[in-house]
């Protein structure tokens, strides 16, 4: 039975595309091991609270889907303390360095079977922390997802442009744009906007005038740098905390004067790794869990924020969320 099943799952990674995934063979035969297992821990991580919606989808879809027999969700927030993020910190040896930490202290804690790193900003970061070179788990980066899902929309309509919005850290490091140019996308269709402290903002309260303020003025100044055309804009939000005002993002591209724009969310595709599609239901019903652990203090008003907008998705991580642990030995961190 299982060699059956890894056929099938070799067959459907293979026919989906297995890079929207993984970056390697490697990764993919761990993946396919992660699937043939019944009970799997799967952990989702994040600089912040934006990569709950991806735990909130895969509670969602387990209840209908039936993937394994158990799924545990852990998400690990790997904000090494509150009031000092990855965009704070002055080099990028001290981002990867504390980021390799959380993953050490994460495997320790939980000895997930795979980890989704659900934010853009970790995920450019991931390549070189000393934690990717010794991995045994397949762990799926957020940025390859999105730059599949952009480079599909592009290269079936030539006459598109996309806008990726994105933290400092993530366009700093300019990952999506080289990766789309390298599958055949020109520069001139790319433009990058830097979103300072947005992220924090909607955490905080994603409805508030600050948000709003900040969409509006990051938006207008990425539409200002597009090329002319009335072909379909694109905008890609890359950071997970967007995703949740996507509605106030869409507003202000609308005002482009392109005939047709379409939001690109990679959060809202992370969780199609944990199912399988064009799979028969494996078991009658999943038993799943949620756990949400910080070494990082989150406030009352950010767990509300966060909770709130996913309460009716999945009202068992909005509960996690909101009694989540502090555990303060999730990860070895010195603040420099």
């Amino acid at each position: 039975m299982k060699f059956r099943f890894s056929i099938l799952c070799s067959f459907i990674i293979l026919a989906s595309g297995p890079e929207a995934y993984c970056g390697n063979a490697q990764d993919q035969t761990l993946l396919l091991k992660f699937y043939e297992k019944d009970t799997v821990t799967v952990l989702i991580t994040d600089s912040g609270l934006g990569g709950i919606a991806v735990c909130a989808d895969i509670e969602l879809r387990c209840r209908s889907e039936h993937p394994f027999s158990t799924v545990k969700i852990v998400f690990c927030n790997a904000l090494p303390e509150s009031d000092y993020g990855y965009n704070m910190m002055r080099t990028t040896e001290e981002k990867v360095k504390v980021f390799s930490d959380a993953l050490s202290g994460m495997t320790t804690n939980y000895s997930p079977d795979i980890i989704l790193i659900a934010c853009n900003t970790l995920s450019v970061l991931y390549n070189q922390t000393q934690y990717s070179r010794n991995a045994s788990i397949p762990v799926i980066s957020i940025v390859n997802i999105g730059v599949e899902l952009m480079s599909r929309a592009l290269i079936a309509d030539a006459s598109s442009t996309v806008i990726i919005f994105g933290t400092e850290t993530t366009i700093e490091a300019d990952s999506h744009r080289s990766m789309l140019i390298n599958s055949g996308v020109a520069k001139e269709r790319i433009i990058t906007q830097s979103c300072p402290d947005l992220a924090g903002e909607i955490q905080a309260d994603a409805s508030s005038d600050a948000v709003a303020t900040m969409i509006g003025f990051y938006g207008d100044d990425a539409v200002n740098k597009l090329p002319p055309s009335r072909g379909t804009l694109y905008a890609s939000l890359c950071c997970t905390h967007y995703g949740y005002a996507g509605d106030q993002f869409r507003a202000v591209l609308n005002r482009s004067g392109r005939a047709k724009t379409v939001l690109i969310d990679p959060t809202r595709s992370m969780s199609d790794v944990i199912f399988l599609k064009g799979s028969a239901i494996r078991y009658r019903s999943t038993m799943t869990t949620v756990t949400v652990v910080s070494r990082a203090d989150i406030t009352p008003q950010e767990t509300h924020s966060i909770s709130t907008l996913i309460e009716r998705q999945s009202p068992s991580t909005a509960r996690a969320l909101v009694s989540f642990e502090l555990k303060k030995d999730l990860f070895e961190f010195t603040r420099k």
